[in-house]
């Protein structure tokens, strides 16, 4: 009775083994369909330190000066004893620099608005003092 039992199973294991391979064999006179999916990638600007330089005709740095810039939202600094203003900001096209105001004696006859290129790490001010 064991070996029969043994015969059996083994009999069982055997038919369950091709019928199984049978199933996910693919027969060969059948196309093969393949499907390529399209992937984007995309980059992040990089972000970076922007520094303002603003000084006069004669080349002396201006503290006091509030520059602004803008993309998607404004970002105001004030220039330093050094005549600096840093910006952390991405490094890509569009953002927008404005002078917002001036110490006095001294005004800007500069462009009111000055589009930054995408990649440059600085911009220098120049302002006019009064006489």
């Amino acid at each position: 009775m064991k070996k029969c039992l043994c015969v059996m199973i083994t009999v069982l294991c055997l038919a369950v083994c091709l019928c199984a391979c049978s199933e996910t064999e693919q027969p060969k006179n059948d196309p093969v369909t393949t499907t390529t999916v399209a992937t984007t990638t995309t980059t992040q600007p990089q972000a970076a330190t922007f520094e303002v330089k603003v000084v006069d005709q004669n080349g002396a740095p201006v503290q006091g000066v509030m520059i602004q810039i803008c993309k998607d939202i404004c970002v105001p600094k004030m220039s330093d004893g050094n005549g600096i203003a840093l910006f952390d900001l991405e490094i890509e096209d569009g953002h927008k620099l404005s002078v917002l105001s001036c110490p006095a004696g001294y005004t800007y006859t500069g462009e009111a608005e000055v589009y930054l290129e995408s990649g440059s790490t600085s911009y220098t001010v120049e302002l006019q003092g009064e006489a």
